[in-house]
């Protein structure tokens, strides 16, 4: 069975002004056209779908109506009487439809995702007609192959073509990202992490840093916490707000010991204005004030508390639930960062939780 791609493509090879396109089972022509009788004067970009369905011999009635009409074009002989059978469609810039789809999406999902993930590569769009030939041109000028931007590019123009009811497939263009593993050498030790805090006493900052690394928090989720008193329960179970990045979700402290050793019960908020502003923003102004004073990334605590979950036998489904995030990710992302000295000390509990319940 022939390619019908394919034969597209040759067609479209042997044409000037025109373009054949496959819609569904069916072929369109698209290109310039005049304006209909009574829409005004000039040319804008317009389809005209054949009824022909997309296969071999479609393609040969396609590529002798196209040629028919661009010869007509060029002698200024064009008239639309002559397709009176057909439905014209104006077709919209990929710039208009981006608009509409942001208009769409935007109430569905949170700002600070929407203006991440969506608004950036919806505003990128150049004033030209939405077709898988523009966007792959466009995607692959905007971002490297194997990248997040790269996936998330194919991740929201796919869903635009879909709103739009145009007719793509990008997916090779998103393969090869996967999520970048943590490196153990990056990541301070539970000793270390006292030594730092004690150096934050007296500041306004050793609460944020000890819920931090008791919790696995991410930086902007010290102003997510619902109930910041929760660490002073019998389990220190806290609870991080719907509006946080992955949601409404439960979290309990490792190692338990810390609530008292960093006196977490006292709570003293950072001194950072936070109204107004969205999870990235807030996280940025967290985290560049705090580097200041410590000697890792903050978000290096939440990447050891992953560890640490690890090494005191919480298993991934818990962990990736308390830290808000899928299975697949926690396993990409922190199970490299499990050090030799880890394993064993994994291995060592397993075993010894095993002996006990055999003498029982």
């Amino acid at each position: 069975m022939p390619d019908v791609d394919k034969l597209i493509k040759a067609a479209n090879s042997k044409l000037d002004i025109l373009r054949i396109e496959r819609r569904g089972q069916k072929l369109s022509l698209r290109g310039t056209l005049p304006k209909k009788p009574g829409k005004g004067r000039g040319n804008e970009q317009q389809r005209i779908p054949l009824k022909i369905y997309a296969n071999a011999d479609g393609v040969k009635v396609a590529l002798a109506r196209a040629k028919r009409a661009e010869s007509d074009l060029s002698l200024q002989q064009w008239d639309w009487s002559h397709w009176t059978g057909e439905e014209v469609d104006s077709i919209q810039s990929a710039q208009v439809l981006a608009k509409k789809f942001a208009e769409y999406k935007k109430p569905s999902i949170k700002a600070s995702s929407f203006r991440a993930n969506y608004l950036y590569p919806l505003e990128s769009l150049p004033n030209k007609p939405l077709t898988e030939e523009m966007l792959r041109a466009h995607i692959q000028q905007r971002n490297e192959p194997g990248t997040w931007a790269r996936k998330n590019d194919v991740m929201v123009f796919t869903a635009l073509c879909k709103f739009a009811k145009v007719p793509v497939d990008l997916k090779d263009l998103g393969k090869g990202y996967t999520a970048k593993p943590v490196k153990p050498d990056d990541l301070p030790t539970d000793k270390k992490i006292e030594t730092i805090w004690e150096s934050l006493k007296g500041t306004t900052w050793e609460w944020a840093y000890g819920m931090m690394a008791t919790y696995g928090l991410r930086p902007h989720e010290i102003f997510a916490i619902i109930d910041p008193l929760g660490v002073a329960t019998k389990t220190g179970k806290i609870s991080i707000a719907e509006d946080s990045k992955t949601g409404q979700r439960d979290v309990w402290p490792l190692p338990d010991r810390w609530r008292e050793r960093f006196n977490l019960a006292n709570v003293i908020m950072p001194n950072i204005r936070y109204e107004g502003r969205d999870n990235q923003q807030l996280g940025q102004r967290m985290s560049s004030n705090l580097r200041k004073k410590i000697p890792h990334k903050p978000y290096a605590l939440r990447h050891a508390w992953a560890i640490r979950s690890a090494v005191m036998g919480v298993p991934d489904s818990i962990a990736a639930r308390w830290m808000g995030h899928s299975i697949s990710i926690h396993a990409a992302t922190y199970h490299a960062a499990i050090s030799q000295r880890q394993h064993e000390t994994i291995w060592e509990k397993v075993n010894k939780d095993d002996s006990q319940e055999e003498e029982k």
